[in-house]
């Protein structure tokens, strides 16, 4: 089962698509693809809004969608891409951002170095409250930090999620493929944004990763998926 962890396809509620005319052509595209259920993830930044804000407008969002939904589109869980925050550590509603019938929320760290007071909180965040962490787009913090600080932060009781689109890219493939092979890798997610962005579609991430990796790496993906969906224990999805 083709599940992405991570997009923008609800309406206006972020940079991600302009209209409900332009949510549907993503959703044509993820269904074209084969994707069964696709996260709704807008960003959260708790520097500007509240979460119960966040959360109605989402509401909003959505229900504006559901009138165009095709019956051979995904299914939609609502979620959220969650920016890194230390007022997020103290946040007893902070469950209420996780993806729609899990405990799992999408947790993107900051473009820059991440520092142990960062990895710390995640921990705390993971500890002091009923929340899994999936970690958004890991490569992309390489272009901020070292290699050493990021394998920090992975090791935590997290999962790891790439982007599509870094595969199709030799020098981001190079840093997935080392992500892969330390164990950092359980998600994928396209992030599509817009229909005019030329975000990758997970079928082609599917057929670079088979191509390099066989068929068991793809296997273990979807298993993985599966997993969050029946919201498992982090640690049952990585032994």
């Amino acid at each position: 089962m083709k599940i992405d962890f991570h997009s923008h396809i609800l309406p206006k509620i972020d940079d991600g698509s302009r209209s409900v005319e332009e949510s549907v052509k993503l959703l044509d595209l993820m269904a074209q693809d084969g994707v069964s259920v696709v996260a709704a993830t807008p960003h959260f930044y708790c520097s500007k809004t509240s979460i119960h804000r966040f959360l109605d407008r989402r509401a909003e969002a959505y229900e504006k969608l559901k009138p165009a939904l095709k019956p051979e589109h995904p299914k939609i869980l609502l979620g959220a891409e969650v920016l890194y925050n230390k007022a997020l550590v103290g946040k007893d509603a902070l469950t209420r951002l996780a993806l729609q019938g899990t405990d799992f929320m999408l947790l993107e760290m900051p473009y820059a170095k991440i520092t142990e007071d960062m990895i710390d909180d995640v921990e705390r965040m993971i500890c002091d409250f009923d929340v899994k962490v999936m970690i958004a787009h890991i490569e992309r913090y390489l272009n901020f930090t070292s290699y050493r600080s990021l394998a920090r932060l992975m090791e935590l009781d997290v999962l790891g999620q790439i982007n599509a689109e870094s595969l199709t890219h030799l020098r981001t493939r190079i840093r997935c493929q080392r992500l892969i092979i330390d164990g950092y890798v359980q998600l994928l997610g396209t992030d599509m944004h817009r229909i005019d962005r030329g975000d990758a579609t997970l079928g082609e991430a599917y057929n670079i990763l088979e191509s390099k990796y066989g068929k068991d790496l793809i296997e273990t993906i979807e298993e993985n998926s599966e997993s969050v969906l029946r919201n498992k224990s982090v640690a049952g999805i990585l032994d």
